[in-house]
């Protein structure tokens, strides 16, 4: 199953028609990625709200369900006696039957607040990431508050549910509070928070490693020209959580720290001042992260303008409780100076460290013209090895999508992010391009 943002849905009402008003978009294949069935959207019951886009999806029981996450917000105008209308994330089950999926109605997982009860909305939930372990049955999203009454700056925090064996009969009960990561700071925006749930072979639990940018587009004004890769462990406990990293700067693990030209606090340059040609909004260096079974250790991806101004893709890896960080080390093997951004990460069950950013290398500097790139290595230090798998260039320039400013954001025509994702010792990537001569989801197995 692949999930995107569908922008379809920003002009087409009711909101609770999934054919043609949800931004968030399903498809599935069932044929190893091959092909796909465009499933349309999610189901929604309230014309109060609607499926906002920025999915996320896991696979539970060997594909026999798999679990879409989203934004899930109030959709204007509201009318109170038609339900809720909250900003919020949540999800929807999928169960696969033998000629379709069925999709339960929307899953609450974090609110922030309802517009049609006290006392009201205080929050917006942005870009929710889900990672899942089935050996616990743990799903944890990761996600950024951003509170409407506070500086606004970003907290970032995690909820978790037990997945019960009937997985279609998931509930907002079986979500937890909010964890708390890390607190809002006045003048840092914290956000682009990523998941990996780590099952814990000495305590028989799921641990939860989180990683997250700091100092996104406020190193733009508050006199901090530098972003730092910050990352955090959640330790589940009998009398809660305990956070190695969080919730504050004096705890903080910084991933970048000592990075060949960062400051002495492991500040790094972002790409969030460079002007990416064919690009419309402001780029990230959002890491990823994903938890190594066969090493026990966590890995780190990310992009950053520390060696040149149009980005690399960087690793760190880090042991149980982000102890022993290992050396900070290059995955893009060219020297060309091009623009390498967004990348995922994802280890396959024999070990294999699977990685992939978009990447312009076979062309000038200056170029809109993208590829996505990938490397597969047989441990996260092992030699690498680049390789192409989009089989034709996009020319972001020249390619028609539709971009509008949402919450005073752009939004990006070609996304914020890519993905890839593990199953036994096979790998699947995901991203957009634009090879039809429109901005489309593409899958390759």
């Amino acid at each position: 199953m692949a999930s995107w943002t569908d922008a379809t849905g920003l002009f087409i009402e009711p909101s609770t028609n999934p054919v043609t008003s949800s931004l968030t978009g399903v498809g599935f294949s069932r044929n190893g990625g091959k092909s796909f069935e465009d499933l349309s959207g999610l189901p929604n019951y309230n014309e109060n709200m609607k499926w906002f886009g920025d999915p996320s999806v896991v696979a539970v029981d060997g594909g026999a369900y798999f679990i879409v996450s989203s934004i899930y917000s109030a959709n204007f105008p509201i009318d109170c006696f038609l339900g809720p209308a909250e900003l919020s994330i949540a999800v929807s089950v999928g169960t696969v039957i033998p000629n379709s999926v069925v999709f339960t109605n929307p899953i609450i997982a974090a609110s922030g607040g309802d517009y049609c009860s006290f006392p009201g909305v205080t929050a917006f939930l942005d870009k929710p990431f889900m990672s899942y372990d089935p050996h616990t049955r743990t799903l944890a999203i990761a996600y950024t508050r951003f509170p409407l009454f506070g500086f606004g700056t970003g907290q970032i925090e995690v909820v978790t549910a037990h997945v019960p064996t009937s997985v279609a009969e998931l509930s907002s009960a079986d979500f937890s509070a909010p964890i708390i990561v890390w607190t809002e700071e006045p003048n840092v925006e914290n956000t682009g928070a990523y998941p990996t749930v780590a099952y814990n072979t000495k305590t028989k639990a799921a641990d939860i490693y989180v990683a997250w940018e700091r100092n996104w587009r406020s190193n733009g004004f508050n006199g901090d020209p530098y972003v730092y890769i910050h990352a955090a462990e959640i330790i589940p406990t009998t009398t809660g959580y305990n956070i190695i990293g969080g919730p504050g700067p004096s705890d903080a693990v910084v991933v970048t720290e000592g990075q060949l030209n960062s400051n002495a606090y492991g500040g790094v340059k972002s790409l969030d001042l460079v002007g990416v040609p064919g690009y419309s909004a402001i780029p990230n260096d959002f890491p990823r992260i994903a938890w190594d079974p066969k090493l026990n250790e966590v890995a780190i991806v990310w992009n950053d303008a520390s060696h040149h101004p149009l980005g690399d893709i960087f690793l760190r890896t880090f042991h149980s409780g982000l102890t022993s960080p290992g050396g900070i080390e290059r995955l893009n093997l060219d020297n060309t100076g091009t623009i390498h951004m967004f990348p995922a990460v994802c280890f396959r069950s024999d070990g294999y460290m699977v990685t992939s950013w978009y990447d312009r290398r076979d062309f000038v500097p200056d170029s809109a013209w993208t590829d996505l790139f990938g490397d597969i290595r047989s441990s996260p230090y092992a030699k690498g090895n680049n390789f192409k798998i989009t089989t034709t260039p996009t020319d972001w320039d020249n390619t028609a999508s539709y971009t509008i400013f949402v919450n005073n954001e752009e939004i990006a025509n070609f996304g914020d992010y890519t993905d890839n994702s593990c199953t036994g010792t096979s790998e699947f990537f995901t991203w957009t391009d634009g090879r039809l001569g429109y901005t489309q989801p593409f899958v390759s197995p």
